[in-house]
């Protein structure tokens, strides 16, 4: 078993709750009810936390204090570039707290959810690629 394998799992995860809310975003049916998309929108927020924190806990440290300059270096990489990416959520679900504020402004939130998942989906490659598989050879 790969050392990154429940770190993986949890991108699978991510992703398969991120492919059940785009086949939902239909501007028009989600401006009459976003009831069932901002419940899986909650469920995603929060598997992305449990990933984040479980990340921030064990991974990125083992990387910085590995003793290797090329696993710091990345490890610094990530974790610099997961504050934009952290920011960019946090102010997503602060727009989009409710059903309601969804069907306020249907257009846009499919519109912010489509760009959202597109740089979550890069990062989830990109880790899977790179980061994951240097820790794999460790």
């Amino acid at each position: 078993m790969r050392k990154t394998e429940s770190y993986r799992r949890q991108h699978d995860d991510l992703l398969q709750v991120a492919g059940e809310i785009s086949r939902k975003l239909d501007a028009q049916k989600l401006s009459r009810d976003a009831t069932e998309v901002r419940s899986l929108l909650s469920k995603l927020l929060g598997k992305l936390n449990v990933h984040l924190a479980a990340e921030d806990r064990a991974l990125y440290p083992r990387l910085l204090n590995a003793g290797d300059p090329q696993a710091k270096s990345l490890a610094e990489k990530y974790i610099s570039d997961m504050g934009g990416i952290a920011q960019t959520v946090k102010s997503y679900s602060q727009k989009w707290p409710s059903p309601v504020a969804i069907q306020k402004d249907a257009s846009s939130f499919v519109s912010e959810t489509k760009s959202l998942f597109g740089a979550l989906s890069k990062r989830i490659e990109r880790e899977n690629n790179e980061l994951y598989n240097y820790v794999d050879k460790m």
